[in-house]
């Protein structure tokens, strides 16, 4: 034990001579959060290493391998078995890994391991093509996870299949790129051990008919269950043996780095129709019959009765669902196509396909991309539905598994028995029917000998039924990991398994790249090192830790993503004592104080989770002594907001924190950030209702008193203490330029009464003040009201967040619009568009995001400009009202690749004031409201 405690403090030191100390990470709170998976199981690392390019994976497998250390590859730990988490050495990637090169006009594309599957495949787009691997978890895997797990989805197409070419890193540090011929030339001068004995092993299984007919029958059935040896018998050159064998190794024979796909067509046409049976052997034998004749369905999900009942409340979802009788279930499928005659060529024969079969609700097709859009995201919303019911304290735990296609019927039937015999009542069956993959969804607990038992007796029947009763695939698409290690020789039979053993000893002879996952000695693995789901929270407890959220936090490459902040939390509520106090310490900086609170998580969140109404509580918690000052500031709102503006003054800065407790500190952080690219205070608002004032094209101004348009205009307190940025159109304040702006339009402008005194609450809700930013929504509501003469005149608000607030608050008879969708839904038909011939940028704001208007927002900026830059990759800027200020390094790290995306723009755009504070000086442009740009490319129509 000494020594094994030696040997990683000697990694550590030695690995600190050529890494960053701060991508060395062994504090308790990080290795825990970084370290866990979307699995089951839990592995606490000795420590982490974030790897930056290929060299440092090189060195650092030279290292372990020298110290005879365990490492373990992480990407975006999406994995549902276990495969990226150990207790021994882990290399995580850092977001370094994302070059990818489209070719052959978006045929192929080549991408570093790191690049997520659903930005490739936005990469792709334009091109009509995409990857053709569909996993759930696309948007959030990486491709190198996708490829190591040979990962598929509804279409059932996996990396195996459409690789090109990769680039793999072995454990001795010898790289091999199966694209180059070089490469392949001199892995062979270099491996000569590897080569002889991938080709001896293709030998062996080729000179045995009985065992070679069998690995081919088992790929003819989707399977993922221990090595792919299909590779010794369809490749006959031994480094292409080598590079299959790779994909779907889960680590445990090297490190994938890069890899070239063959993509697809995304076709321009679809339908889709919900099949209702009578009953699961009903529907299983709709299948069978689109699979055997080879029907024209690009995809049949299967939704059994309970999975059907889960989501019978979601949006889309069609009426009779509801009514269905128990037991029915049914086939999701689509059809795509070129053209529509071919399109329906195809619906036709479906329906022709499956008459004689008794339907519960007539067949019906739907081509609207609305309605099959719809039904789809019912698809993937079963494992969030049922995830979302389960009792607190317990694991919604998924498996998948594959039969093969004339058995599927008594197959699932078997499966639907044996899941209620074990008293999984919640359970479901859904998914890939027509390659017989289908997935199980339950909620199991941990927390007793009894619950772990009843898993184990399920898990050996489950076993017993897939493999000695159907000879199917005990892992179709999620990979072997550790809960299906140990079945491994079972499925496959001691003879094709001592060949897998033998190519683990060939690839990995020390046994040290991510031991116990494919191969282990350990017949209760799958039962071992079991994740606790501690109970801490209703905002959260339903988290299932699946990782989807994290690409949407902007805290998520600096301290903790939603995910981590969830596992934190679980984990300081099982500690106690001394070691609780010091997580705790930890934990307030990394989880509480970073956290920009926008919400993004919850867009993408297959349980739609907030993790920052999370935040927001701890924060109430932790200010609960200071709820007098809280309450005096929401009281004097409009005293503190002229202090506000003379701290602006004084520091010559935009500053957007109105009755912060942390002025002075932010008003200092402000004067160094502003680098003579900050605006100024915003001049005092007006008093009375202006003129209206129309402009003909001639620039001739004209005055009215009156209009048959009006809009109530509210300013938020960042636009009414701050002005624009220094190069915005001589310091013209967005309160003046919007008004202009209404009023070019041909708008009546109104200024609600008392509206200095006035918050729509974001300042005290993003602290946890809940009552004061309730009493200030609900004040300004009631203001708004009034001027809105009870909801009568709409009501244009100009910051982003501010809108987003309020509407949570809203008076339904209101009409409140944030400032794109005002100018989207009133102002294109009223103005004259002459898009500028510049390149500009536009940082689309979350909580923009978060009400749906994307597509608006880019729908305005590409009518007043030609070129719009949306840079890749950043979400919310991370500003987050004062975190700019008072966490400067929450901003820096969310906008760290913003500078070099928005080269040879000659300005940006956003909705937000505080945002564009952040935004202009992260990337050396001037970033100001789309107002501006639309009231610069504009003039009113002449009638």
């Amino acid at each position: 034990m000494m020594q094994e405690q030696d040997n990683y403090q000697t990694f550590i030191s030695r690995a600190s001579e050529f890494i960053p100390q701060q991508r060395i990470i062994t504090d308790y709170l990080r290795t825990l959060a970084y370290g866990t998976d979307a699995s089951f199981y839990r592995l606490l690392p000795r420590v982490i290493v974030q790897v930056a390019n290929e060299n440092e994976v090189i060195r650092l497998m030279a290292l372990a391998t020298e110290l005879e250390v365990p490492v373990t590859f992480r990407a975006s730990g999406t994995s549902l078995s276990g495969q990226s988490i150990t207790d021994s050495v882990l290399l995580s990637l850092t977001p370094d890994w994302k070059r990818y090169e489209i070719l052959d006009d978006g045929h192929q594309i080549r991408m570093q391991c790191g690049v997520l599957g659903g930005d490739a495949n936005r990469y792709l787009a334009p091109l009509g093509r995409q990857l053709a691997p569909m996993p759930a978890s696309i948007d959030a895997a990486t491709v190198g996870g996708i490829a190591i797990n040979n990962a598929a989805g509804m279409n059932s197409m996996d990396t195996y299949g459409v690789m090109a070419s990769a680039r793999f890193v072995f454990l001795d540090g010898t790289v091999l790129d199966t694209g180059s011929e070089a490469s392949r030339s001199e892995f062979r001068k270099r491996q000569p051990e590897m080569i002889a004995g991938v080709e001896r092993l293709s030998k062996r299984l080729r000179s045995n008919p009985v065992l070679s007919k069998r690995i081919l029958r088992k790929y003819e059935v989707k399977n993922t269950t221990g090595y792919g040896l299909r590779a010794l018998l369809e490749w006959d050159d031994p480094v292409d043996m080598i590079a299959r064998l790779m994909i779907g190794s889960e680590g445990t024979l090297g490190f994938i780095s890069e890899i070239t796909h063959n993509t697809i067509r995304k076709y321009p046409l679809k339908a889709s129709a919900f099949l209702v049976f009578p009953d699961i052997r009903t529907a299983s034998l709709a299948v069978t019959r689109f699979k055997l004749k080879s029907t024209p369905v690009s995809a049949a999900e299967m939704i059994d009765y309970f999975a059907l009942k889960a989501v019978q409340n979601m949006d889309g979802v069609p009426d009779y669902i509801v009514g269905l009788p128990e037991g029915a279930t049914a086939i999701l499928v689509q059809a795509e196509a070129d053209r529509q005659e071919v399109l329906e060529s195809c619906i036709d024969t479906i329906l022709a396909d499956i008459e004689g079969l008794d339907l519960v609700v007539p067949a019906s097709f739907t081509d609207k991309p609305s309605e099959y859009q719809a039904y789809w995201n019912i698809r993937k919303g079963i494992f969030p539905a049922v995830g979302a019911t389960r009792p607190k304290g317990t694991t919604a735990l998924i498996e998948d598994v594959a039969f093969p296609i004339e058995s599927l019927a008594d197959a699932l039937t078997d499966l639907q028995q044996l899941m209620q015999k074990h008293g999984y009542a919640d359970g479901v069956i859904y998914g890939h029917a027509l390659d017989g993959n289908l997935h199980f969804i339950f909620s199991q607990g941990f927390g007793s000998a009894e619950e772990v038992n009843r898993y184990e007796r399920f898990i050996d029947e489950v076993c017993e039924v897939v493999v000695n009763k159907y000879d199917g695939s005990l892992k179709a698409e999620h990979g072997t990991g550790r809960n299906m290690a140990p079945f491994v020789r079972k499925e496959w039979g001691d003879e094709a398994y001592a060949v897998m053993l033998e190519i683990k000893r060939l690839f990995d002879p020390l046994g040290i790249l991510n031991p116990d996952v494919m191969i282990t000695r350990n017949p209760k693995l799958h039962i071992s090192n079991l994740k606790p789901m501690q109970a801490v929270s209703d905002i959260v407890d339903q988290c299932i830790e699946c990782g989807f959220c994290e690409r949407m936090c902007p805290s998520r490459n600096l301290t903790l993503s939603p995910r981590q902040r969830i596992i934190g939390k679980r984990e300081l509520a099982r500690l106690d004592g001394e070691q609780q106090q010091g997580f705790a310490d930890e934990y307030d900086y990394m989880a509480i104080d970073t956290c920009a609170g926008c919400g993004l998580c919850s867009t993408v969140c297959p349980v739609g989770i907030n993790t920052g109404d999370l935040v927001r509580q701890l924060r109430h918690d932790r200010y609960a002594s200071r709820e007098g000052m809280s309450e005096w500031i929401a009281s004097h709102f409009g005293t503190v907001a002229g202090a506000a503006k003379a701290a602006f003054r004084m520091a010559d800065v935009s500053h957007g924190v109105l009755g912060s407790k942390v002025m002075g500190q932010a008003t200092r952080a402000a004067r160094k950030l502003s680098g003579g690219k900050i605006g100024y205070w915003s001049p005092e608002m007006p008093t009375a209702a202006p003129k209206v004032i129309v402009s003909d094209r001639q620039g001739v101004q004209a005055e009215s008193v009156s209009s048959n348009l009006k809009v109530v205009y509210l300013p938020s307190c960042s636009s009414r203490t701050m002005g624009p940025a220094r190069g915005a159109e001589q310091q013209t304040s967005l309160v003046d330029k919007t008004e202009a702006l209404l009023r070019k339009a041909g708008f009546e402008v109104i200024y609600p009464e008392g509206l200095e005194a006035q918050c729509c609450g974001m300042p005290f809700k993003s602290k946890g003040m809940f009552r004061q930013a309730e009493s200030k929504a609900n004040e300004t509501v009631q203001m708004l009201l009034e001027a809105s003469n009870n909801g009568e005149i709409p009501v244009y608000c100009d910051t982003s967040p501010c809108t987003m607030q309020l509407k949570d608050h809203l008076d339904p008879r209101i009409k409140l619009f944030e400032p794109v969708d005002f100018i989207h839904t009133f102002l294109m038909d009223k103005l004259e568009f002459e898009p500028v011939a510049e390149k500009v940028a536009l940082h689309i704001t979350c909580s923009a995001r978060r009400m749906g208007l994307d597509k608006k927002i880019i729908e305005v900026m590409q009518a007043c400009s030609s070129d719009v830059v949306i840079p890749d990759q950043i979400t919310c800027c991370g500003f987050a009202g004062d975190k700019g200020f008072t966490t400067p390094e929450l901003n820096a790290s969310a906008l760290s690749t913003l500078s070099h995306q928005v080269e040879g723009c000659k300005s940006g755009y956003s909705t937000s004031r505080t945002c564009e504070i952040g935004l202009s000086h992260h990337s050396g442009i001037d970033y100001q409201s789309v107002v501006y740009l639309v009231d610069q490319c504009t003039q009113p129509k002449v009638m």
